[in-house]
């Protein structure tokens, strides 16, 4: 079966990094694209081989021929987005935030659940051949116990532009843009819920967004990680450090998508090397969202995920508008 795309919103993720991963994907096709701009839907489209562009995204989720639609329009229009699919019977991958709240975010999956379709959300991380391999070695006690970790995930210090910079749509700064794949990562590598986080902005919550954000979380079991998420700091490592009681491991430089580097893993008292690359990062997510709507399993990183996302950022957007340490209120939706 050849699962076939709609992507709403054609920006410079989905035509540098979505589209090829889409075209890369035995078994995945683009047939739709929606821009509001007709011009650019028709460019993009003809560019990137789709058969149709919609300049209303109602239209696109009503085709018949589209069986999964790709959100990635800015961060206030994804729950509705996503809600609108599932009413129209069509799967749906949407990038992270799946909504800037807790409520919205609850209202999507349930939308999804009653249609029927798959939620999956764009937690690429997740889906590295190290990150996978990192998951293993830490179920099967490596490491011991973990007792700490360490991570970066920045972009280098780039001008934030367009919608980005307006809280009203992008909901956070460099929180929602990087800093919630390592926070999801976190919780797959470790298979524990953050309970608490305490976190610090590089500019006071209101106050534009920020470009920065130091943030502590507590894990189930009592595991600490410290996660800078950043924007504004020139030849960042994008290293990950996981400390446990028996050993540790290293991932230098795979913290972010599009990269090469190393993972060095140390357990009983021996180091051993392996070259890694997280550049098939999207590829690998795209494959296991069709693979998800063909067998009629949940994604890798399903809609429960996504509402587990919302709900940390929620309490670290707390921690740093009021100084305090704060525990993470989850809703009590279950797995599918």
């Amino acid at each position: 079966m050849t699962v076939r795309w709609g992507i709403a919103g054609i920006g410079r993720h989905a035509d540098t990094y979505m589209v090829p991963a889409i075209a890369a994907v035995e078994g995945a096709q683009l047939v739709a694209v929606m821009s509001r701009d007709a011009g650019r839907g028709e460019d993009f489209a003809r560019r990137h081989g789709a058969g149709r562009w919609y300049t209303r995204y109602e239209d696109l989720a009503s085709d018949p021929d589209v069986d999964a639609i790709l959100v990635t329009t800015p961060n206030a229009f994804h729950a509705e987005q996503v809600a609108i699919a599932a009413e129209h019977g069509k799967h749906v991958l949407c990038d992270k935030p799946l909504a800037l709240s807790r409520s919205e975010a609850v209202a999507a999956v349930e939308a999804c659940r009653r249609a029927g379709v798959r939620l999956g959300i764009d937690f690429q991380m997740r889906h590295t051949a190290w990150a996978s391999r990192v998951r293993t070695l830490l179920a099967e006690g490596a490491v011991g116990q973990v007792v700490a970790v360490e991570a970066e995930h920045a972009s280098g210090r780039i001008g934030v532009q367009g919608w980005r910079t307006d809280p009203a749509m992008a909901g956070l700064g460099a929180v929602n843009n990087i800093g919630v794949h390592t926070y999801d990562l976190l919780r797959h590598l470790l298979g524990a819920e953050v309970v608490e986080v305490m976190a610090m902005f590089d500019r006071p919550p209101g106050d534009g967004v920020e470009l920065l954000a130091m943030v502590l979380l507590r894990f189930e079991g009592g595991a600490v990680a410290h996660v800078n998420a950043n924007q504004a700091v020139v030849h960042p490592r994008n290293d990950l450090a996981i400390y446990g009681t028996q050993g540790r491991i290293l991932a230098l430089g795979l913290n972010r998508h599009d990269q090469e580097g190393e993972l060095r893993v140390v357990s009983g008292g021996v180091e051993r090397a392996s070259a890694e690359s997280t550049r098939d990062a999207y590829r690998r997510c795209i494959a296991d969202f069709c693979h998800a709507v063909v067998e009629g399993r949940e994604p890798l990183a399903d809609g429960l995920d996504g509402l587990r996302s919302v709900e940390l950022t929620e309490a670290i957007a707390r921690s740093a508008r009021e100084g305090e340490l704060v525990g993470v209120v989850r809703s009590d939706l279950r797995p599918a």
